[in-house]
C-alpha cells in the first residue's frame, strides 16, 4: 500500500466525502491536557458550554460500560472520577459519532456503539501490553474504521461492497473496496484523523489496519508501533466479536497469527483474554 505521504484522494471524491473539521472544543480540551497542570474546572467549563456534548457526556458516562458504583450528574463530576484524558476521550467518541451524520439511520447507531466497545476493549487491553498507552489503543479502536461511515454517506450502493470484503478469504479487505471505488475505508478514515490533528502514528496505524503484512520481517523494528496499535485493534476486534456475535471472523483469521506472535500470546493466553475482556452486548 502506498505510504501515507503518497496516498491522495481525488477532489472530486474528497468533495463528495465531505470529511468534517474537528469540533473546536476538542482542540481546547487537548491543549488543556497538554499543560504541565491541567485545570480540571476550565476543562469541565469548555464541556458544558455545549450543552448537547454535555448532556451526552453524562449520558455516556452513566452506562453500564463505565461500571461505576453510582451515577454521574454533572461534567465535573465525570472528571473527578474518570480523569481528563478519559473524558476527552470520551468527548472525541462522541463529537465523531454526532460529526458525521448521514442517512443510514439505525445501522449508523450500531456502528458507533461496536466502535465504542471495541475502543474501550482496546484501551483494556492496552493494559496487558508494555509501551503501549491506554489512549492510544482507546483511540485507534474508536477511529479505524470511521472511514466507513462517509463511504457508506457517499455510495449508496456501499453496503453490498463492505459485505464482500467481510466475506472474501482472497483479497484484503481496503482492495476489495479498492476495487469498487477507486478508495477504501483506511484512506479515508486516515485523511480525517490526519484533518483531525490526531498524531502521525495513529493516522498511520488506521491507514495500515488491513495490512497482515505489517508483521513481515520486512517491516523491522521501525514498524513496532504500529503494529501495537494495529494488533491491539484486532485483537479487541476480535474479543467483541466473540462477545456480541459468536460468528465467523475472517479478519481475525488474517491476522491471529501474526498478532499473537507480536504479542507473544499463546491459544490458552487469547481464550484467557476472551473470557476475562469480553462484556455482553447491551
Amino acid at each position: 500500500m502506498d505510504t501515507p505521504q503518497e496516498i491522495s484522494l481525488d477532489q472530486e471524491l474528497v468533495t463528495g466525502l465531505a470529511i468534517p473539521p474537528r469540533p473546536r472544543v476538542l482542540g481546547d480540551l487537548f491543549a488543556e491536557m497538554s499543560r504541565d497542570e491541567p485545570d480540571l474546572p476550565r476543562a469541565a467549563a469548555l464541556i458544558a458550554a455545549d450543552p448537547a456534548l454535555a448532556g451526552a457526556m453524562v449520558k455516556a458516562v452513566n452506562s453500564p460500560a463505565f461500571g461505576l458504583s453510582r451515577k454521574v450528574g454533572s461534567v465535573s463530576q465525570a472528571l473527578s472520577l474518570l480523569g481528563l484524558r478519559n473524558v476527552a476521550n470520551i468527548a472525541m467518541s462522541l463529537a465523531i459519532r454526532h460529526a458525521i451524520k448521514g442517512e443510514a439511520g439505525g445501522s449508523l447507531e450500531r456502528f458507533w456503539d461496536t466502535a465504542e466497545r471495541v475502543a474501550l476493549i482496546s484501551a483494556r487491553l492496552a493494559r496487558l501490553f508494555r509501551g503501549l498507552p491506554a489512549d492510544e489503543a482507546y483511540t485507534i479502536g474508536l477511529f479505524h474504521d470511521c472511514g466507513i461511515p462517509l463511504l457508506m454517506r457517499r455510495f449508496p450502493d456501499y453496503g453490498r461492497t463492505l459485505a464482500e470484503a467481510n466475506a472474501t478469504a482472497g483479497a484484503t479487505f481496503t482492495d476489495v473496496e479498492d476495487r469498487a471505488f477507486r478508495t477504501n475505508h483506511a484512506a479515508v478514515g486516515y485523511f480525517l484523523a490526519r484533518s483531525w490533528d490526531l498524531p502521525a502514528e495513529l493516522c498511520g496505524a488506521i491507514l495500515r489496519h488491513h495490512e497482515p503484512g505489517l508483521y513481515s520481517e520486512a517491516a523491522g523494528r521501525s514498524a513496532r508501533r504500529l503494529q501495537d496499535l494495529v494488533g491491539v485493534v484486532h485483537l479487541a476486534e476480535h474479543v467483541h466479536h466473540r462477545a456480541a456475535r459468536d460468528g465467523f471472523d475472517l479478519e481475525w483469521d488474517k491476522f491471529e497469527g501474526p498478532v499473537l506472535r507480536h504479542f507473544g500470546l499463546h491459544e490458552e493466553d487469547l481464550a484467557d483474554i476472551v473470557e476475562e475482556f469480553a462484556f455482553p452486548a447491551a
